[in-house]
Order: structure tokens, then sequence, then C-alpha cells
């Protein structure tokens, strides 16, 4: 009867013997090594370590062992629970539960780093991946969205508005001078330093001249405020 290991053998001299190692560790065995030349075509006596695809090794009675897959059977659910963020704030939290085994880490999205906390804070409103992997290395994913909430503040929307007659002609969904697109609320918010410094203190936007004092203390006001979507 053959026992066949699939995998890589690792084949290391120690003085008058050679040590073959198939990995997984399933079975060891020393033979001399010339027993081993003719097997090897000579390899043992050029390098210290062979690389082979597979092994095997007649073993009478021995019945042949496959590697045991530790996922199979295993039904792992996750479940995430979103809470909004402000609209244009980043502070909205996945909360992850995951069954079907134990010992899970988290991340989220592909690119991020497991994690033993099961939530994620500071989230932006958006669309996320959420993973989680067991004590064994299974790992499922699963979409989670986090929304946004919140109104419009009176002191924004006079910023928007101003924006919108004096800005948006050179910063829209299709002209974006200096990658700006005002008409994306969230993007007057992110960018509220950058808008009072041009247009307040050294006055050199808009193009199509400079704002008046009450409309530079339109932005000034709400910046003061907080410069945020509901102030």
């Amino acid at each position: 009867m053959q026992l066949f290991f699939i995998g890589h053998i690792l084949i290391r001299k120690y003085n008058e013997a050679t040590l073959i190692e198939c990995l997984p560790i399933f079975y060891k065995t020393i033979f001399m090594k010339k027993q081993l030349v003719n097997l090897l075509l000579l390899m043992a006596t050029s390098a210290v370590v062979f690389t082979i695809s597979s092994c095997s090794k007649s073993s009478p009675g021995v019945a042949p062992v496959t590697p045991t897959d530790l996922c199979a059977g295993k039904t792992i659910v996750i479940t995430p629970v979103a809470t909004d963020a402000n609209a244009c704030g980043g502070n909205g939290q996945i909360k992850v539960t995951a069954t079907g085994s134990t010992g899970f880490t988290y991340k989220l999205n592909s690119g991020g780093t497991y994690q033993a906390d099961d939530s994620f804070g500071n989230v932006a409103a958006g669309s996320y991946t959420v993973f989680a992997k067991d004590k064994d290395g299974c790992e499922k994913s699963v979409a989670a969205t986090v929304g946004s909430t919140g109104t419009a503040g009176p002191l924004f929307t006079a910023v928007k508005n101003l924006m919108a007659a004096k800005c948006q002609s050179c910063h829209n969904n299709t002209v974006q001078n200096g990658g700006m697109n005002w008409e994306i609320e969230c993007n007057i918010v992110t960018n509220s330093d950058r808008i009072k410094v041009r247009a307040v203190d050294l006055g050199t936007m808009p193009q199509s001249g400079p704002l008046s004092q009450t409309e530079k203390n339109i932005i000034s006001d709400w910046i003061a405020a907080g410069g945020g979507f509901a102030n």
C-alpha cells in the first residue's frame, strides 16, 4: 500500500544519513545516504535542502492520510449593525457579531488589519465590507452600509448658496479646476480652511473678483461656529 503526501519534501543531509520530511508532518523516516543516490539523481551531494512537488513511501498496512480541512462543515454568519454618521462627519460605527465558530477577529475592508475588537468607530458614511476570521483561519465577509443623518444648518446653507453663485461655474461635476467640486456639499465642509484662506484672507478667489465684506462674513461666521454641515 502506498502512503502519499502532497506538498513539499525537505531533504537535509546529516553526516552519513539524510532526513526526508514531508509537510504537513505526517511521516518521517531516515534513509542511509547511499540508498538515496539513485532516487535523487545524485542531488543529495550538491545541496543541503531540496524541494520536490510530492513524496511517497511504501508502508504496508498503513492507510493513506488525507489533510483535514479545518473550515469544512462550518457555517460562519456575520451580522453587522451600523450606526449612522453625521452628514459630512466620520462618527459612524459598525459593530459586528459572528457565529458558527470561535476565536473571531475582525477587519474593515480587504485592506484593513484584523483586530480582536468587534467594533469599528469613527466611520464615515459609505459602503464597507466586514470580515471575520476564526481561530482556524476560516474567513467570511459581508457588506455593511453606514448612512448619514442630520440637517444642513443655516450658516452652512448660506455658504453653500454663496459658493453656488460665485464658485460653481469653475468647480462642479463637469469642470473641477484645482480638483475641487463645490456641488458636493461635504467637499465644502472638508475644505473649509482652504475656502477661508483663498476667499476671505487672501481674496484670490473667486476668479471673477474678490468677495464683498458681507460675503466674506458669511464664510467667517460659519467657520467660527464650527464649519460643520449642521452649523
